[in-house]
């Protein structure tokens, strides 16, 4: 009652709020679910899809094959190529005072003298290219840093792969586990109702036998005792039914999915459909 109000009201510093009591006005049948029906590995199949700590796992183990692989290159030798063209230019004209290294005399070798319009040909002609081309190999030896690094990548990878099975095997025994509380928790309702209405009969029958002389009153006491305790273990068999109900959405991931929650709609603030909680009935009127 404390949860329902604070999930209401976000203050429970009034004390009117704190004393009114919390009357819920429906009730969980017992009628079988569509998932009753279904068998196991077909539930394991639907939680496999639903299941976000798998979808983490199965990211988080790729994540450390792209580690792995990347530390394993590592380990390998590496070649750079590399290759590079430009062209260049010249323009003007002969030095007048250049001297001629062979003849000792002068001018130099004549060259024509070339303006702003040969340079930009020369450009485009490759008449002056400089060119060229290498590589170059790294390899490796007792890279001690490097092959510590991918054996702790490899034993990430294998202990993500581990995880992943283990979450595999762990939903299963989860499906099937909440798939057996449900009908064993529904036979135990069908006990607990069987039990109150036999101790409902049993008080009836000691109260007449009480009216006609033939019982005591220390025997009405005894049985409404067992009334009430038949009805509080009644309380506690649905109780239970109903969270392993619940349990068993939980463990499908289709919690949302069953009461008919759209995240979209949550996330725009507009709520198109009413949600659906499946399973429930008007709770019978009685005296409060």
């Amino acid at each position: 009652q404390l949860i329902i109000k604070q999930a209401i009201a976000h203050n429970l510093g009034d004390p009117a709020l704190v004393a009114a009591p919390v009357i819920p006005t429906d009730r969980v049948n017992l009628d079988p679910l569509p998932e009753e029906k279904q068998t196991p590995e077909e539930l394991a199949q639907l939680a496999f899809q639903n299941r976000p700590e798998l979808e983490q796992a199965v990211l988080t183990l790729k994540n450390d094959e792209i580690t792995l692989r990347g530390a394993k290159n590592s380990l390998l030798p590496v070649l750079d190529a590399y290759a590079f063209y430009g062209a260049s230019g010249v323009a003007g004209g002969a030095n007048p005072s250049c001297i001629n290294i062979f003849t000792g005399g002068g001018p130099c070798t004549p060259f024509p003298s070339t303006g702003y319009g040969d340079t930009i040909s020369s450009l485009g002609d490759s008449s002056s290219p400089d060119k060229g081309v290498g590589f170059n190999v790294q390899i490796p030896i007792r890279n001690r840093v490097a092959q510590s690094i991918q054996a702790r990548s490899q034993i990430e990878y294998r202990q993500a792969q581990l995880r992943l099975e283990q979450l595999y095997t762990q939903i299963r025994m989860q499906v099937v586990n909440a798939q057996y509380a449900l009908t064993n928790d529904r036979a135990l309702v069908q006990a607990a109702e069987a039990g109150e209405q036999f101790n409902r009969q049993s008080l009836d029958a000691e109260v007449k036998k009480l009216r006609l002389g033939a019982s005591t009153t220390a025997n009405v006491l005894l049985q409404e005792r067992n009334v009430a305790t038949a009805v509080n273990s009644l309380i506690a068999a649905r109780t239970g039914y109903a969270r392993d109900r619940a349990g068993l959405y939980q463990t499908l991931a289709s919690t949302l999915q069953h009461y008919g929650i759209s995240l979209g709609d949550a996330a725009t603030g507009e709520v198109k459909a009413a949600p659906i909680v499946p399973g429930l009935e008007p709770a019978k009127p009685a005296k409060e």
